[in-house]
């Protein structure tokens, strides 16, 4: 006897961090066997689930996930606590541009709930998502610019009348 399965669609959230990010999935009822996270060869991250209910009946879900840039696939690791499964994907660490302070790391316990990254401040540049020599290029640019438009400014405010009484 086969079982019919009925797709569900597990709460989750997913939290961006500078070293990892974390998903973190609501499956209150299901086993840590009852689970699975797989990286394909493509590069899709798939956590799905399944699960018997009530004798012929079953449930189960599928998610896919687009890892993020620089991604670590064989450190990826999955924990399930509490009825929440977490799935930490470890990122390359960037190094820092010379000139900013490193961000610090925060450690938790084992048995925290992760809670969602603090957002950060961030510049008007570094929302522009260009590289550091690239933004002080615009920035020399606009500058150049400026004093250009203030130095004919005044050349036309001392000159314009001289021409005019000629």
């Amino acid at each position: 006897m086969s079982l019919s399965y009925q797709q569900c669609e597990p709460e989750f959230q997913y939290h961006k961090g500078q070293d990892h990010d974390i998903i973190e999935f609501q499956v209150k009822d299901f086993r840590k066997d009852q689970l699975r996270v797989h990286m394909s060869r493509k590069g899709v991250l798939t956590v799905s689930g399944e699960r018997s209910h009530q004798g012929t009946k079953g449930i189960r879900f599928h998610k896919e996930f687009n890892p993020p840039n620089g991604c670590k696939p064989d450190q990826i690791r999955a924990k399930l606590s509490s009825g929440v499964l977490f799935v930490t994907i470890p990122k390359e660490v960037v190094p820092q541009p010379l000139g900013q302070e490193p961000l610090t790391q925060v450690h938790r316990a084992s048995n925290e709930k992760a809670t969602p990254p603090k957002s950060e401040t961030k510049s008007f540049i570094s929302r522009l998502k260009i590289e550091r020599k690239t933004a002080m290029k615009v920035v020399a640019g606009v500058a150049v610019l400026s004093l250009s438009f203030i130095v004919l400014f005044y050349v036309y405010k001392i000159y314009a009348p001289v021409i005019m009484h000629i």
